[in-house]
C-alpha cells in the first residue's frame, strides 16, 4: 500500500492498532497520526516506535491522545525480548492494556 493507492483507506478503516516505526522526526510522525486518525475506527490505538520523542509531544495535536501510546521495540527485534511501553499522562487504561496484549501477544516481555 501507498498513500496514494485507492484501497488504502479500506484496508486502514478495520484495524485495531497502528504500529509506526519511521525515523526520529517529530513531524513526520504527527503527520502520520493525522493521516491514520482520519482512516482508522475510532477505538484504534496509535503506537509509536519511537525512543527520543516524548509521547505527549507527538499525541499534543492528535483527535484522540488518550489513544497514542510508544511501544519501543529494542534491535535486533527478532533476539530481544523486551518492549517498552510508553505512555503519557493523558494515555487511557484501555489504550496501555493494548499494548500490553499486543506485545504479549508478540512474545515480547513488556515493561
Amino acid at each position: 500500500l501507498t498513500d496514494d493507492s485507492p484501497s488504502t483507506g479500506k484496508h486502514f478503516g478495520k484495524v485495531d492498532m497502528i504500529i509506526e516505526a519511521v525515523f526520529e522526526d517529530l513531524d513526520l510522525k504527527r503527520k502520520i497520526v493525522a493521516q491514520m486518525e482520519g482512516m482508522t475506527p475510532d477505538h484504534c490505538v496509535f503506537a509509536t516506535n519511537t525512543s527520543a520523542i516524548p509521547i505527549a509531544d507527538i499525541a499534543q495535536d492528535a483527535q484522540r491522545p488518550d489513544q497514542i501510546i510508544g511501544m519501543h521495540y529494542f534491535s535486533p527485534v527478532p533476539q530481544m525480548p523486551l518492549l517498552e511501553i510508553i505512555p503519557h499522562e493523558g494515555t487511557s487504561d484501555a489504550t496501555k492494556a493494548a499494548a500490553f496484549e499486543v506485545g504479549t501477544k508478540q512474545g515480547k516481555t513488556c515493561i
